[in-house]
């Protein structure tokens, strides 16, 4: 996708972000942490309420992966007291009546907000809207319905399992909670579901449809069924349950899968006179969004669709290949996918002079799924803000087809970052790369 250069578009920065991962429950702890070249992928020893009592009747297979990067001891309450203004007593109730998934966002979308300064008391309600996107929705709430269905009947069921349960509810819950009447959508494109929605919400800022966006993604999908599910489909990494902040290893020939992990990234965005005329604090401008169809396989990714995208979001953004100081992949640690995406980096990105720095964040964080984009795309703003690049770790037998780039390997690295591609490619062939520009100071 690329709009028309003759139209009038409007320039597009972002003022706030907020983060939610196995890392930290905010961004300074999770960028910490991140740059310390730290792992948030343990141990899990329960993937739902039901578990124990599953594995006495069916023992799970030696090789089954007890291992995610698993948010412990979250509370929402406790971070709605903190962090919003004059919490009501519907923002508390609000809790029972939502899944793990939109209390991620609703948490990540209150440090965004907070972060980015915005009064939205003193904003016009019809010119902010919400994006939050999600590869799963509530499938934690989806399955302990079912299981209650199955044992105890049909007037067990919650009546609240449909408000749960759907991927919409996120956004729905953030655009009530902020009072933001623009534009209100949820996208669910699996694993580049975080990185369209940003740029969905860079769209409606450029063409003129709001002027603020809250944007990004989220998920809560560590239960027993979605684990096996993508177990048996033989995309998880295994036969690291007792090493498990070793298993993501992206772009290491001992590579064998992902690692399933669960949070939010919601970024403020803000059209730049807006932003300037309040003297906001600015991460950087997004200034280039691509996105395209493999139209090939369903789980197989393409080396020519992702090779297309990101070519689309340079071509967006008005820059060269040669111009991009740093590339966030998507780098999920499957055989395949890392394989045809460095392939993809290669043939665009092939001046020996000047090779991009690559670091593969997912090592530490594990795969967000419909969260990685936003997650990713945050890691990016950050390192264009701070002039530091944090590493790829777990890369000790670095795979001969995926070299060939500057790969930031163990420690991560100052240098100076002015433009920064985002990448993030999802089942069924969607891809979406998204290109940020450093503050001009």
């Amino acid at each position: 996708m690329s709009v028309n250069k003759n139209l009038d578009l409007r320039r597009v920065v972002v003022t706030g972000v907020g983060l939610i991962n196995s890392m930290g429950p905010d961004v300074p702890t999770v960028w910490e942490r991140l740059l310390a070249g730290q792992s948030g992928v343990s141990r899990v020893s329960n993937l739902s309420s039901t578990m124990d009592a599953f594995v006495e009747r069916h023992p799970l297979p030696e090789d089954f992966p007890l291992i995610a990067g698993q948010i412990k001891d979250f509370d929402l309450k406790e971070i709605l007291q903190t962090r919003k203004k004059n919490p009501t007593k519907d923002d508390l109730k609000q809790i029972k009546y939502t899944d793990r998934f939109t209390q991620f966002a609703l948490a990540a979308s209150l440090e965004a907000i907070q972060d980015s300064g915005l009064d939205l008391e003193k904003e016009e309600p019809e010119r902010a809207g919400v994006i939050i996107a999600t590869g799963m929705g509530g499938v934690g709430s989806w399955e302990e319905q079912i299981i209650k269905l199955l044992n105890e009947g049909v007037r067990r069921v919650s009546p609240f399992l449909v408000p749960k349960m759907i991927p919409n509810l996120a956004a729905g819950n953030v655009s009530i909670s902020f009072k933001a009447k623009g534009p209100n959508i949820a996208l669910s494109t699996a694993c580049a579901a975080g990185a369209h929605a940003i740029g969905m919400a860079y769209r409606s800022i450029q063409m003129g449809e709001a002027d603020l966006m809250a944007a990004g993604g989220t998920e809560a999908a560590i239960t027993l069924l979605t684990v096996a599910g993508f177990y048996r489909m033989g995309a998880l990494a295994t036969g690291r349950n007792d090493c498990p902040e070793t298993a993501s290893r992206p772009f290491d020939t001992e590579r064998n899968g992902f690692v399933m992990s669960e949070g939010s990234g919601i970024l403020a965005l803000e059209e730049r006179e807006h932003a300037l005329r309040r003297g906001a604090n600015i991460y950087g401008e997004i200034i280039g969004f691509g996105m395209t169809g493999d139209a090939h396989h369903i789980t197989d990714p393409h080396i020519e669709g992702a090779k297309r995208c990101i070519l689309l979001a340079l071509d967006d953004a008005g820059i060269t290949p040669a111009e991009v100081d740093y590339v966030n992949p998507h780098a999920t640690a499957t055989p395949v996918g890392d394989r045809n995406e460095a392939q993809a980096l290669l043939q665009i990105f092939n001046d020996p002079q000047h090779r991009p720095l690559v670091s593969a964040t997912k090592s530490m964080t594990g795969h967000l799924l419909g969260a990685a984009g936003a997650v990713e795309a945050i890691f990016s703003l950050l390192a264009l803000k701070h002039g530091v690049v944090p590493p790829t770790i777990n890369l000790d037998h670095p795979d001969p087809e995926c070299q060939g780039f500057d790969l930031v390997r163990g420690q991560a690295r100052e240098a100076k970052v002015r433009y920064a591609l985002s990448n993030s490619f999802g089942f069924g062939g969607t891809n979406a790369s998204l290109v940020f520009k450093a503050v001009e100071r």
